[in-house]
């Protein structure tokens, strides 16, 4: 008899914990998309100047003279919220080209002094402008040309709140189709971020036009991504 009553006191307490255990939560997770298209109205580039001379400082004097002359003809043209910033800066030696077989040291025929200006958040109707000022006022490479937005928070924003709206539709839809209902919100995840469109430009001064250069943006997407975890009844 005491073993008995030993036996129903030691299954008392872990029925009851067994009974205070919260059951798991039964949910949905859905991938919700959103997306705005926009024109953009920003855009960054960069103008090298690369110039050759027998002497390093020769070659460097000259850089120095034609690179200062760039910044002065695209400032004006980078607006108020643009910049303008010399980025890299290189003096290197020209070797001659041995022939085959030769067995002597490469010998230096000159130097190359390259440096290269970046323009960022320029007013996109002004590009086309500043490509030829840099052009005439001696760069000899432009490249790296890409559109972005001023708004570009906004847009985001915008595309978060319809990936949203998308999850939230899908769950509906699981759930319906499931037989059951919604309770709530257990978690959510974003992803997106406006990324910048790279139209392909790459221009050398022999490739320069007389006539203005032309740059069209077009129009380009903000998307997002938004994952939601629904705890349903």
């Amino acid at each position: 008899m005491a073993i008995r009553a030993l036996c129903l006191a030691l299954l008392v307490p872990a029925l009851a914990v067994a009974q205070e255990r919260p059951s798991e939560r039964r949910t949905i997770v859905v991938d919700g998309q959103g997306e705005v298209r926009a024109t953009p109205d920003r855009a960054q580039l960069s103008f090298a100047v690369e110039t050759t001379a027998a002497r390093a400082g020769d070659a460097a004097a000259e850089n120095a003279k034609r690179s200062a002359a760039v910044v002065a003809a695209v400032k004006p043209l980078a607006g108020a919220g643009g910049a303008v910033a010399t980025t890299r800066y290189s003096i290197e030696p020209r070797y001659e080209t041995a022939r085959p077989g030769e067995p002597r040291e490469p010998r230096i025929t000159g130097y190359v002094a390259h440096s290269e200006v970046r323009v960022t958040d320029a007013p996109i109707d002004g590009v086309g402008a500043m490509i030829d000022a840099a052009v005439g006022a001696g760069a000899n490479r432009v490249g790296g040309l890409q559109f972005t937005f001023a708004k570009q928070d906004e847009l985001l924003r915008a595309a978060l709140e319809k990936a949203g709206a998308d999850a939230r539709a899908q769950a509906d839809s699981v759930a319906r189709g499931l037989g059951v209902r919604l309770k709530g919100v257990v978690s959510a995840t974003t992803h997106g971020r406006p990324m910048p469109i790279q139209p392909r430009f790459e221009a050398m001064v022999s490739e320069a036009r007389a006539a203005p250069t032309p740059i069209e943006p077009g129009e380009a997407s903000v998307s997002a991504t938004v994952q939601v975890t629904f705890e349903i009844e």
